[in-house]
C-alpha cells in the first residue's frame, strides 16, 4: 500500500527558543541560534494539527495508555506527519521531538497508538504508574537493551496488568528512567511469572531528544517563518510570471478543487495577476456538500472583483456510470474520466477553444507519480490545456503557513478532521477516512453503502468486501490479499464486469461477431460514422468495412482489427455515459452529447473517421490501470 516518495532523508528544522517548526534553516527572530534538525519519516509532508485532530489523538492515546496526553499538547504547536502504512498513520510531533504515532489497523478497523521514548518520558513524568502499558526492567537489562538486545521476561521486575501480547509498552528502569519502548511478546501474567523467552521486543531508537518547550501560538510560527515563507512565495510568483509570459497567447486560469493546495494556488494567482483570470471548479457530483457551499461562497466574493468562475458540472454522471463500469478502484479510475476530465474538457473547449494555461495545486510530495511529473506539462486527456504547478516543491506545512499568513478562508471540513478534500467515495481514500465518513457524514456513507451492497450481492461477495474496503481494487493488491487471508474471507483476485460482450470467430469470408444483445438500428446510426462512410440496406448498416445486422446479435468484418473496432463501437453506443472526454478530443467538433439520452451522437457531415475518439474513451482505455489512474 503506502510507500514513501523518494526524496532523500526527511527532516524539519525547529527553533528551540520559539518552540516552533521552521521551513528554512534559520528563524526570522533568532537566526540560527537554538535551531536544530529533527529527523522524521519520509516523505515528510508535515501539516498542522487542528483542534479536532488533537481531540482525536488524545482519545486514541487515552484508550491505550489510560491517561490524557492533552496537558503535554496544551498551548503547543502540534504537527502530523503522514507515514507510509497499510492504511492511515501519522507521526505526532510536539516540542521539537516525535511524541509517538497513531495508526489505523485495517484488520480490526480501529486506531492504535504508540510512543517514542520522548513521548513515553513525558507521560511517565506526568503520570508514572497511573498510566497503563509499562514494564519495569532489571537494571542489568538496561545496557543490553540499549545495545540491541530484547528484554527477557526474567528481566521484568514489575508490569502493568492490562498488557496483552502485541501491545505497545513503555520500558522503565529500576530508577524510574524511561529508556525504551517496545512490543509485548508475552501478556502481563507471563511477564510477572518470568516465563522463558522474550518478554518485550524493544524498538530501536538511535537518538533521544526530550525537552519541554515553551508554549507557542500560530502567530509565533508565522513570525519565525516569515522570511523563508516570503522567499517561497516570490519563487512561486516568479514561476507563474515566467510561465505566463512563455504562453502569453493563452488565458490564465486556476483549477480549484476546494482543497488547501488549490486554495494556495488561487491566493498566489490573486497576488500575481490581481484579476482577469478564470477559476475552474469541477463539481463531480460526488463532492462533500460543504465543499460545494464553500466554493459558492468564494465565488460570490471573487466574481465582483473581476474574476470569472466556471463550474464544470458532472451532474449525476457518476451514478449513471456506476451501473456500467461497476465500482471504481485504485487500479480502475474510470470515475476521474467521467466526473472530472470529461466535464473539464468540455468546459475548456466551450469557453477557451484555443486553449488555456491552468495553474493547479499539484505537489511532488503527494505520490511517486506526481514526484516524477514535470512542473509544467500538457495533459494528453485535455489537449487544449497546459498545466503548471507553482507549489510543486511545497510541503503541506508550507501550504498551510501561506494560507494562515494571508488569512485565506479554507474549507471547513479540515477543522472536522478530514485530511484530504475531494470526492467523498474516492477509492484512493483509506479505510480510516471511510470510518471518519461514517461518523461525520453518515448520510453520504449510507448512500454509497447501498450502491456497494448492490454490487456485492451481484458479485456474490462477503460483507467484508465493503467493510474492509476490498471494493477499492479491481485486481487485489498483495497487501489486500494478505488482509483477506488474515480475515479468513474469500475475495476474488479480480472482478470483471462487461455489460456488452462479444464472441469473435474467423470465417472463410473474414470475421463474424456475436453480441450478447440485439443491435439497435437507430442507436447504431447515431455513432456508425466513427468507423467510416455509412450506408443502409434494409436492416443492414454498413460503416466503413463493417456490416451490422441490426435486429440480430451479429456483425461482420473483413479482418480482426475491424472486428474489434466493431465491438468497440457497439460498446460505446450502448454503454456511453456522456462523460464528454471524446467530445473535447474531436478535432472536427463532430461529436455531441444528446441531452435526453446523455449519450454521444456523431454528425456524419463533420466526422472524418479519424477514430481519435476511440483512443480516449474511458470505456476502452480504462482497462489500462496506468492510464486509468492519471489525472
Amino acid at each position: 500500500m503506502g510507500r514513501p516518495v523518494f526524496l532523500g532523508k526527511a527532516y524539519v528544522n525547529w527553533c528551540g527558543k520559539c518552540n516552533v517548526p521552521l521551513i528554512g534553516d534559520s528563524c526570522a527572530v533568532h537566526g540560527k541560534e537554538g535551531v536544530f534538525r529533527l529527523n522524521i519519516t519520509p516523505p515528510g509532508d508535515l501539516r498542522f494539527a487542528f483542534e479536532r485532530d488533537i481531540e482525536f489523538i488524545r482519545s486514541v492515546f487515552e484508550e491505550h495508555y489510560g491517561v490524557d496526553v492533552g496537558e503535554i499538547f496544551d498551548g503547543k504547536i502540534v504537527l502530523l506527519n503522514k507515514l507510509p502504512s497499510e492504511d492511515d498513520a501519522y507521526e505526532v510531533i510536539v516540542d521539537g521531538y516525535v511524541f509517538g504515532y497513531v495508526k489505523f489497523d485495517p484488520l480490526e478497523l480501529r486506531w492504535r497508538a504508540g510512543l517514542k521514548v520522548e513521548g513515553a518520558t513525558a507521560l511517565w513524568r506526568l503520570y508514572g504508574r497511573e498510566m497503563k502499558k509499562w514494564v519495569i526492567a532489571d537494571k542489568g537489562a538496561v545496557e543490553p537493551i540499549r545495545n540491541g538486545a530484547n528484554l527477557l521476561a526474567v528481566g521484568v521486575l514489575d508490569a502493568e496488568p492490562s498488557i496483552r501480547v502485541g501491545d505497545e509498552v513503555v520500558i522503565v528502569s529500576e530508577d524510574g528512567e524511561v529508556f525504551a519502548t517496545g512490543i509485548a511478546k508475552k501478556d502481563y501474567k507471563a511477564l510477572i511469572r518470568g516465563e522463558r523467552g522474550t518478554g518485550v521486543k524493544p524498538k530501536r531508537q538511535k537518538t533521544v531528544r526530550y525537552h519541554e518547550g515553551r508554549k507557542a501560538t500560530l502567530e509565533d510560527v508565522l513570525r519565525a517563518n516569515s522570511i523563508e515563507l516570503e522567499r517561497k512565495v516570490e519563487e512561486a510568483r516568479h514561476f507563474m510570471r515566467k510561465t505566463a509570459n512563455r504562453h502569453s497567447n493563452l488565458p490564465v486560469a486556476v483549477a480549484f478543487s476546494g482543497g488547501k493546495d488549490s486554495l494556495a494556488v488561487l491566493g498566489l494567482v490573486l497576488e500575481e495577476f490581481g484579476k482577469g483570470f478564470t477559476v475552474f471548479f469541477n463539481n463531480t457530483g460526488i463532492e462533500f456538500p460543504e465543499t460545494v457551499e464553500y466554493v459558492e461562497e468564494l465565488r460570490g466574493e471573487l466574481e465582483p472583483k473581476g474574476i470569472k468562475f466556471i463550474v464544470a458540472d458532472a451532474g449525476d454522471a457518476f451514478w449513471r456510470a456506476l451501473y456500467v463500469f461497476s465500482p471504481p478502484g485504485r487500479d480502475y479510475r474510470w470515475c476521474c474520466k467521467v466526473t472530472k476530465l470529461g466535464p473539464i474538457t468540455l468546459a475548456i473547449k466551450e469557453n477557451y477553444p484555443e486553449g488555456v494555461l491552468m495553474f493547479v495545486g499539484q505537489r511532488k510530495y503527494e505520490s511517486i507519480k506526481r514526484f516524477k511529473q514535470p512542473r509544467v506539462w500538457r495533459n494528453e486527456w485535455v489537449p487544449n490545456e497546459i498545466g503548471a504547478s507553482p507549489i510543486f516543491h511545497w510541503r503541506a506545512i508550507e501550504v498551510w503557513l501561506y494560507i494562515f499568513s494571508r488569512k485565506l478562508p479554507y474549507n471547513p471540513l479540515y477543522e472536522r478532521g478530514f485530511d484530504r478534500i475531494g470526492c467523498f467515495l474516492c477509492p484512493s481514500a483509506s479505510l480510516a477516512e471511510f470510518e471518519r465518513l461514517k461518523r461525520e457524514k453518515p448520510e453520504l456513507w449510507e448512500k454509497w453503502f447501498r450502491a456497494l451492497d448492490y454490487w456485492r450481492r451481484r458479485f456474490n461477495l462477503p460483507e467484508e468486501w465493503i467493510t474492509s474496503g476490498f471494493w477499492r481494487w479491481k485486481r487485489l493488491s498483495k497487501g489486500e490479499k494478505v488482509i483477506a487471508s488474515k480475515l479468513g474471507v474469500e475475495i476474488p483476485e479480480e472482478r470483471s464486469w462487461e455489460p456488452v460482450r462479444v464472441e469473435i470467430g474467423e470465417t472463410p469470408e473474414g470475421y463474424e461477431l456475436e453480441f450478447n444483445t440485439l443491435l439497435n438500428k437507430r442507436r447504431l446510426l447515431e455513432v456508425a460514422p466513427i468507423l467510416g462512410e455509412v450506408t443502409v440496406e434494409g436492416d443492414v448498416v454498413r460503416a466503413g468495412e463493417v456490416e451490422f445486422l441490426t435486429g440480430t446479435r451479429k456483425a461482420r468484418a473483413p479482418n480482426e482489427e475491424e472486428a474489434w473496432n466493431a465491438y468497440y463501437l457497439v460498446k460505446r453506443a450502448y454503454e456511453c455515459v456522456g462523460c464528454g472526454v471524446c467530445v473535447g478530443k474531436c478535432p472536427e467538433n463532430a461529436l455531441s452529447i444528446d441531452e435526453r439520452s446523455k449519450k454521444i451522437v456523431v454528425n456524419p457531415e463533420l466526422c472524418t473517421h479519424c477514430m481519435d475518439c476511440m483512443e480516449v474513451c474511458p470505456l476502452l482505455k480504462i482497462k489500462n490501470p496506468e492510464e486509468g489512474s492519471q489525472l
